[in-house]
C-alpha cells in the first residue's frame, strides 16, 4: 500500500512538474549573428558597453554607449589598446539597415566624450556621465544620465553615482541644448527605462536600488509635454510626491534591469548576477499588463556562452529593442560582456581583442 502510494505521488509530482514548468516555460532566445556583427564596427565606435537604443520619429535610431574606444582600432591587427578613449558615445543608425552607422562628436568638448557634465573639465575623466534610456518628445530627445565620480580606493571598482541629470538633444540634428539636474530620488536610479502612455499623457519612469546581488525595482511617472516637471512616485496604492514612499513593484536577479512596451506588454529583462569570470549566465524575463505590476515570475530565455578557454565573461545589460521586431516576430534583445577577468586578463602587450568588449545580440520569438 506504501509502495504504491509512494509510485502515483511520484507520478502526480512529475505530472505537476511537467505541467508548471510548460506553463511558465518560455521560448528559449537564439543568436543574432546579423546584429552581432553590426557591433563589431572599425571606424568610428569600436567597442563599449550599454547598447540603449531610441527609436526616432523619422525612422534613425539612436544607440547608447557607455565606456567606448572610438577610432582606435588598429587596421594591421585587428586590437584595441588596454585603454579606452571616450566615457560615453552616441552612434546614430540610418533607416536603411545595418550598414555605415554614424558616430557623432562633440566638437565642444575636444575630446571622443560626447556628454559632459557642465562642471567637468573637457578630456578629464572625471566626474562623467554614463547615458541611460531616453525617448523624443516632439523636436528634443530627452536622455537620462547618470553622474559618476572616482573613489579614493581607485581600481575597477574604483566608482560611485554622484547624481543623475537629463540632456536635452535638439531633433533632427541631435546637437546639445542643456543639461538639467534631477534630484536624488532617495537612492533609486531611474535608469530602467522609460515607457510613454499617450491617452494619459504620462511617461512612466522605472528604476531600482540594490539588495546585495538583486534589486528592488520601482515606478514613477510625469507630464510627456514637460519632462523636467513633477514627478509623482507609486506607494502601492497611489501617486505621491515623495519618492521615500515609493513602494517596490517587482525585483531584478541583480542590478541589471531594463523595462520596455513590447506591443500590449511590459517587458522586463534583468540578468543573473555577474561581475567577473564564470558566474552569472543567464538571461530572464517577466511581463506585466499594468504600469504599475505585478509582474510574472522571472523566467530564463537565454544562457550566456560567449567562452574563451572554457570561460564565461563578466555579462550585464541585457536590454530589449522592440523597434527591432523581425518579420518571424523575434525580439532583438542585446547584451554587454567586459572581458575575462581574472581568469583571462583583458590585456596583453598593450593590445586588448576588441570582441571582449562588445555587446551581444540574440532574439526571442515572442508568445504574444
Amino acid at each position: 500500500m506504501n509502495r504504491m502510494l509512494l509510485v502515483v505521488s511520484t507520478a502526480l509530482l512529475a505530472f505537476l512538474r511537467a505541467n508548471v514548468f510548460s506553463a511558465e516555460s518560455s521560448p528559449r532566445a537564439t543568436k543574432d549573428p546579423a546584429f552581432t556583427e553590426f557591433f563589431r564596427q572599425t571606424n568610428g565606435w569600436n567597442a563599449g558597453d550599454g547598447a540603449l537604443s531610441i527609436a526616432l520619429s523619422d525612422g534613425r535610431v539612436i544607440w547608447l554607449f557607455g565606456d567606448s574606444y572610438i577610432n582606435q582600432l588598429n587596421p594591421k591587427t585587428g586590437a584595441l589598446p588596454c585603454l579606452f578613449n571616450a566615457r560615453n558615445a552616441v552612434v546614430v543608425q540610418s533607416r536603411n539597415g545595418l550598414k555605415a552607422p554614424r558616430t557623432l562628436t562633440n566638437s565642444s568638448s575636444g575630446s571622443q566624450t560626447f556628454f559632459y557634465p557642465p562642471e567637468a573639465k573637457p578630456g578629464a575623466p572625471w566626474p562623467c556621465f554614463w547615458p541611460g534610456p531616453g525617448f523624443q518628445v516632439s523636436n528634443t530627445v530627452y536622455i537620462y544620465l547618470s553622474e559618476i565620480d572616482k573613489t579614493p580606493q581607485g581600481g575597477m571598482w574604483g566608482f560611485k553615482g554622484v547624481g543623475q541629470s537629463w540632456v536635452k538633444l535638439s531633433f533632427p540634428d541631435l546637437k546639445i541644448i542643456d543639461y538639467l539636474k534631477l534630484p536624488s530620488f532617495n537612492g533609486i536610479s531611474f535608469g530602467c527605462g522609460f515607457v510613454s502612455d499617450e491617452p494619459s499623457g504620462f511617461i512612466y519612469a522605472y528604476g531600482n536600488k540594490r539588495t546585495r546581488t538583486s534589486s528592488d525595482v520601482y515606478v514613477a511617472r510625469f507630464p510627456a509635454a514637460h519632462p523636467e516637471g513633477q514627478w509623482s512616485f507609486w506607494d502601492g496604492k497611489q501617486w505621491v510626491g515623495e519618492a521615500a514612499k515609493s513602494a517596490v513593484i517587482t525585483k531584478g536577479t541583480s542590478t541589471s534591469v531594463n523595462i520596455r512596451r513590447v506591443k500590449d506588454k511590459l517587458l522586463l529583462v534583468t540578468t543573473e548576477f555577474s561581475v567577473a569570470c564564470d558566474q552569472g549566465k543567464e538571461i530572464y524575463i517577466s511581463t506585466s499588463t499594468q504600469f504599475t505590476g505585478p509582474f510574472s515570475r522571472h523566467r530564463p530565455i537565454y544562457t550566456v556562452d560567449d567562452r574563451v578557454k572554457g570561460h564565461l565573461p563578466f555579462f550585464y545589460a541585457a536590454v530589449p529593442h522592440p523597434e527591432f521586431i523581425n518579420e518571424q516576430n523575434e525580439l532583438l534583445i542585446v547584451y554587454s560582456i567586459n572581458g575575462y577577468e581574472p581568469c583571462i586578463p583583458s590585456c596583453a602587450n598593450g593590445k586588448m581583442d576588441p570582441d571582449y568588449y562588445r555587446p551581444r545580440a540574440i532574439r526571442l520569438k515572442l508568445d504574444f
